[in-house]
């Protein structure tokens, strides 16, 4: 009777078996094996990858969590089952015990908790791993909180904004409706809520709405500080008239005119009331002062740096640094410079010692001078120019120094790049001269300190006003007298025997103090520009008459002599010079470069 039981019990292990391989469920039968049945799912026993492959069903994952307690993988894979069967508590549970959380668990959790409700532990768990459903999320809660305020508009319920403060702790619209609400029925609460809504966004508006409440409830001080953050990032009409009320309260009313003026010009009517109406008298005689404390562009103006022939150049500041903005003046025919002056932004990067060309508003089509004008904006050189190296006071020991001729030959080595850098564009400068040559910082006074400095190029020296420059070929319509050769001066096209005389000018005047031809000359050529039937002898006697080079250093008489009459290319020159300095003076080659 034994031998029988035991022979039907193997035929039905054997039935078994067939019929889990028939259903699919064991792979391969593993012969003397131990087989678990769960709910209908055939596991062997002590296959672990079998069981993770099957944790898609409730009670193989709570089988598994009992067999595996400790195991993180088995852990992972029991919180996407429980998540894909909706046992979100449970699935949540599991995943506040995972030390490292990796992002598929992550996701199905993160799906957990928006099906539960709590979308901001969603949304904590989306930054992490999923930008694109935390935008969506994101979204979805923004339009939710607009909902609400939408409800208080109709409403005027400002308990309900309450609450929409918690649904997206980022979101700054019902702390900004919240302000509002309160402005005029209690500052501190009205103060509160648009502190929260800066702390949630830093943003511009946010800062100037702060600052406003700040005036309201007399807090001047704390205002004025919020205005002068806001107004690192751009200052407009409406800043300037806070900053007014602050500074207008705070006794400082000389200040305050000034922003009430510029928001008055800017169309804040408001602002009109606390000016004198005289100020806001323009004269017909226009001058570049005006334009101090305005914004143009976005840049606020802070100083006049210069007038010159062609226009104005002001040191102007954004977000906290500061530029250079040359504008033309209004007389000025920029049409040229219209299709040019893009190509001069690409230009400057191409050289270390041309100004930068940082950005340009020029408009045919113009109006309102004062408000818009034709402008480039520039990196600002904080050394000064050569110009003022050659004539003041402060300079005069470095002049006279034995090294000033070593000097300058790094200065003009340095530049003679950057000019062969523009021919090789196909322009010309057209205003090469010491009042166009910058520094990035001031040079030292004395001749030692000054050569190391631009050795090491704690200073550099640029060549800036690149709006000047036009191309090979085109008629020139402006010129520096005493540094622009005649044909120049006289309309002539363009060419690069214009800059190389600028060029050897420049030089000259710097070694000498001085300038290479005689004033009569240099009058007879002027009387030639505006008397045509003059050139023609004007021209005869410049090329007869002989600069005077007593004064000149020995090595630098041959570049002058035949820059001045034309006889040599700029990169010779830029050679020549290169070797004065290396042989002459001993100054390392990479110094030139």
């Amino acid at each position: 009777g034994f031998c029988i039981r035991v022979f039907l019990a193997l035929i039905l292990c054997l039935l078994f078996l067939s019929l889990c391989l028939f259903l699919g469920n064991i792979d391969t039968p593993v012969i003397n094996g131990n087989y678990l049945i769960i709910k209908g799912i055939v596991i062997i026993s002590g296959n672990k990858r079998k069981l993770l492959d099957s944790m898609d069903n409730y009670d193989v994952i709570q089988y598994a969590l009992s067999k595996y307690p400790s195991d993180d993988e088995v852990i992972r894979q029991a919180i996407i089952g429980l998540s894909k069967l909706g046992k979100c508590s449970e699935a949540i549970s599991l995943y506040t015990k995972l030390d490292k959380k990796y992002p598929e668990e992550s996701l199905a959790v993160a799906e957990c908790y928006e099906k539960i409700g709590e979308e901001l532990e969603a949304l904590k768990i989306y930054s992490f791993f999923s930008d694109e459903r935390y935008k969506i999320l994101e979204e979805k809660l923004r339009k939710k909180v607009d909902k609400i305020i939408e409800e208080y508009d109709a409403t005027g319920n400002a308990k309900i904004l309450y609450n929409a403060l918690s649904i997206l702790p980022t979101y700054d619209a019902p702390a900004l409706k919240l302000g509002w609400h309160f402005i005029r029925k209690n500052s501190e609460e009205s103060i509160k809520f648009f502190e929260e809504a800066v702390k949630r966004s830093r943003s511009y508006h946010n800062l100037l709405m702060l600052a406003n409440a700040y005036i309201k409830s007399g807090k001047y001080m704390e205002a004025l500080k919020i205005i002068e953050e806001a107004e690192k990032m751009r200052r407009t009409a409406g800043s300037a008239f806070l900053r007014g009320l602050a500074l207008e309260n705070l006794n400082a009313k000389s200040e305050a005119e000034k922003d009430f003026l510029y928001a008055c010009k800017e169309g804040i009517v408001e602002a009109c009331e606390k000016v004198k109406p005289g100020v806001l008298y323009s004269p017909r005689d226009f001058y570049p002062e005006q334009w101090i404390g305005y914004v143009i562009y976005g840049y606020e103006v802070k100083q006049v740096l210069g007038t010159g022939g062609m226009g104005y150049v002001l040191l102007v500041e954004r977000l906290g640094k500061k530029y250079a903005m040359k504008i033309m003046k209004k007389e000025y025919n920029f049409d040229e410079m219209l299709n040019e002056v893009a190509k001069m932004q690409e230009i400057s990067k191409n050289s270390k010692y041309l100004v930068r060309i940082l950005a340009n508003f020029i408009d045919e089509n113009w109006v309102d001078y004062y408000s818009s004008p034709p402008a480039i904006v520039m990196e600002y050189m904080g050394g000064g120019d050569l110009r003022d190296v050659l004539a003041k006071d402060e300079y005069s020991t470095l002049r006279h120094s034995v090294l000033w001729p070593q000097v300058v030959s790094v200065i003009f080595s340095k530049l003679a790049n950057a000019i062969i850098t523009i021919h090789k564009e196909g322009y010309i400068h057209c205003d090469i001269k010491p009042s166009n040559i910058l520094f990035t910082s001031p040079l030292p006074n004395y001749g030692e300190e000054a050569l190391e400095a631009l050795e090491k190029e704690h200073v550099i020296p640029k060549l800036s006003d690149l709006g000047s420059a036009v191309k090979i070929g085109t008629p020139v319509i402006h010129y520096t007298p005493y540094y622009a050769h005649p044909l120049q001066r006289f309309g002539q096209r363009a060419s690069t025997e214009m800059d190389i005389y600028s060029f050897t000018v420049s030089l000259y005047a710097s070694l000498t103090n001085n300038f290479p031809f005689p004033e009569w000359l240099e009058r007879e050529l002027e009387e030639a520009v505006t008397n045509p039937s003059k050139r023609e002898q004007a021209l005869k006697d410049f090329y007869s008459v002989d600069p005077r080079m007593d004064y000149v250093p020995e090595e630098f008489k041959d570049i002058i002599m035949r820059g001045l009459r034309g006889e040599i290319t700029m990169e010779e020159i830029a050679r020549d010079l290169k070797d004065i300095a290396i042989t002459e003076y001993n100054i390392p080659e990479e110094v030139l470069i």
